[in-house]
């Protein structure tokens, strides 16, 4: 089944502020911006599989798993999601 528009549109917001939140939280240490395209689509595809809910749990779960998904490829540490608000998208990380 294809994502509806909406969620279509949700999933990259929650992606572009779990990356925005990551790279403010490392100390404004900023991805380059293909890296930055290349974490938030890895983001976006661990997130439209489990849209719609209103976890905010299982919405920082999909984003930390595509967190360390980018982590281990390119080899930085950094914070992780603690919570995502599954009615504005807004992110909270934790050390």
């Amino acid at each position: 089944m294809m994502p509806s528009p909406d969620l279509e549109q949700f999933a990259p917001l929650i992606a572009d502020n779990v990356v925005s939140a990551f790279e403010r939280d490392r100390d404004g240490l900023p991805f380059h911006p293909t890296m930055r395209v290349t974490v938030v689509s890895v983001l976006v595809g661990n997130l439209l599989p489990v849209l719609p809910t209103r976890s905010s749990d299982v919405l920082a779960t999909a984003s930390n798993c595509g967190l360390d998904d980018v982590a281990g490829v390119i080899e930085i540490g950094g914070p992780r999601v603690e919570a995502v608000d599954p009615d504005d998208g807004s992110v909270t990380m934790r050390p």
